[in-house]
């Protein structure tokens, strides 16, 4: 009888040590999770940084463009 109760008296213990390390599995899920959606945040920012910094190159500038490798002094 005494080592039926040894038997269950480990057992028990072994699962509280496998609920431990559940719990600790799921706390570092939870902050990688957490990293993961703030590193998504910020890369769509970037994404629409570069996206209206393309839709500005994109725009047709008014009057006439300089030529390669020469500078135009404007007269006022």
């Amino acid at each position: 009888m005494l080592s039926y109760d040894l038997q269950i008296e480990q057992l028990s213990h072994k699962v509280d040590q496998l609920n431990a390390n559940v719990e600790e599995i799921l706390h570092d899920q939870n902050n990688i999770n957490q990293s993961q959606s703030q590193f998504n945040s910020e890369l769509a920012l970037q994404i629409e940084v570069i996206n209206d910094a393309l839709d500005q190159l994109r725009e047709k500038k008014e009057g006439p463009g300089n030529p390669i490798g020469f500078r135009v002094q404007r007269q006022e």
